[in-house]
C-alpha cells in the first residue's frame, strides 16, 4: 500500500537521519568490523552469527568459543542499555543526546586505538568493547530519511533497498510523495557505507594495527561536532527507541 503524504515540503528530518549520516554511521560500522574481522575473527558489530555459535558451541562444549559469542551478545545489550539510560536522562530534560551519544562514543573508540597499537588488551577483548559502542550506536541511530534501518547491521538494509528497487517496478512514487527509486538509493548507499568501511579498513590497518579504530573515532567526531553545532536540526527524539 501506498502512503502519501499531501505536504511533503513540510517534512523536515533531523541531522542524525540524512542519508549522507546513515551513510557514514554505516561506515563507523564497516571500519570497526574491518578491525575485529582480522584480529578476532568476528563482525563485532553484528550479533546474529554471534547468537546462533552461542548455541553451537554450547552444544559442542567449546567453552572458550562459547564465552566469546556469548559475552559479545552481552556487551552488545549492556552498550544499547547504557546508551538507552543515557538518552532517557536527555529526552526528559528536554536536550538532545546526539551529541553526547556521539563524543562519548568517539572518547572510547580513541582509547581502543592505543590499546589496540600497544597490544595491551587481547583482540577479542577490544571487540567485546566494540561491541559495547556498536550497541549504544545501534540504539542511539536506527531512522533514515524517517525510516528504521540498522546503523551496526545490514540485514534490515538490504532488505529495504532490495523491496523499494521492486516498488519502482510497480509505481514511481511511494512513500511521502517521494520516488520508490530515491528510497532505493538512500539504503544502497548505506550498504555502501558498511562495504566501504570494510574495505578502507583492511586498507589503513596495513599502516598500523588499530588505524581502521581511529579513522572510525575520527568520523565519529565530526559527527558528534556536527550535531553539536547544528542542534537546531536536532530532534530531542530522532533515532531513540522512544520516537
Amino acid at each position: 500500500m501506498k502512503v502519501v503524504n499531501k505536504h511533503p515540503e513540510k517534512i523536515r528530518f533531523p541531522l542524525m537521519e540524512e542519508p549522507i549520516v546513515g551513510f557514514l554511521l554505516a561506515l563507523i560500522a564497516g571500519l570497526l568490523n574491518a578491525w575485529t574481522f582480522t584480529n578476532a575473527q568476528t563482525f563485532a558489530t553484528v550479533q546474529s552469527g554471534n547468537v546462533v555459535s552461542s548455541g553451537f558451541f554450547l552444544v559442542q562444549g567449546d567453552w572458550p568459543k562459547f564465552t566469546f559469542a556469548f559475552v559479545s551478545v552481552l556487551v552488545f545489550g549492556l552498550g544499547s542499555a547504557a546508551c538507552g539510560v543515557l538518552m532517557t536522562r536527555f529526552l526528559r530534560k528536554g536536550k538532545t543526546f546526539s551529541g553526547p551519544v556521539l563524543i562519548i562514543q568517539a572518547a572510547i573508540l580513541a582509547v581502543l586505538v592505543v590499546l589496540a597499537v600497544t597490544t595491551v588488551l587481547e583482540p577479542h577483548h577490544i571487540a567485546w568493547a566494540v561491541s559495547f559502542v556498536a550497541g549504544a550506536q545501534g540504539n542511539a541511530f536506527h531512522k533514515n530519511h524517517g525510516m528504521l534501518y540498522g546503523t551496526v547491521a545490514v540485514t534490515l538494509v538490504v532488505q529495504t533497498a532490495f523491496n523499494f528497487l521492486a516498488q519502482a517496478l510497480f509505481s514511481k512514487v511511494g512513500i511521502n510523495d517521494e520516488e520508490n527509486l530515491t528510497w532505493a538509493g538512500i539504503f544502497f548507499l548505506a550498504l555502501l557505507g558498511f562495504a566501504g568501511g570494510g574495505a578502507l579498513g583492511f586498507g589503513a590497518d596495513l599502516v598500523f594495527n588499530g588505524a581502521s579504530i581511529a579513522a572510525a573515532a575520527l568520523v565519529t567526531l565530526a559527527l558528534g561536532v556536527a550535531a553539536f553545532t547544528n542542534r537546531s536540526r536536532t530532534d530531542p527524539t530522532a533515532g531513540s527507541a522512544f520516537a
